[in-house]
């Protein structure tokens, strides 16, 4: 006879959502949801898209057999609004200017 404790029984996989709100005490799921309410109001705000990447790494405990460690990261690349721009002109001695070194002016004091 097999001794079935050792084998992996396959059975639905347990809820994701569950497993966030107790990883790290639900610091998680409270994170991920921050980040999406701020990804969304960016994106409403620029019209631009935006971005949350959610990575796991899940590795052996090395002393508990069938232990694992779980750690996570959580990355929000928020859209941002187009900067103005300034023009300046570029001196011999590299310093930037309002008005171009090599124009002269039309009414001088």
């Amino acid at each position: 006879m097999t001794d079935q404790t050792d084998q992996t029984e396959r059975t639905e996989p347990r809820d994701f959502a569950a497993f966030l709100m107790e990883h790290r005490r639900g610091k998680t799921h409270q994170e991920l949801s921050e980040a999406l309410r701020d990804l969304v109001l960016s994106v409403e705000d620029t019209r631009k898209a935006g971005r949350i990447t959610y990575t796991l790494t899940i590795k052996p405990q090395e002393r508990t057999p069938g232990a694992v460690m779980v750690a996570d990261q959580i990355k929000c690349s928020l859209p941002e609004h187009d900067r103005s721009e300034s023009i300046f002109f570029a001196t011999g001695s590299g310093e930037l200017v309002r008005n171009d070194p090599r124009q002269t002016a039309l009414f001088s004091e």
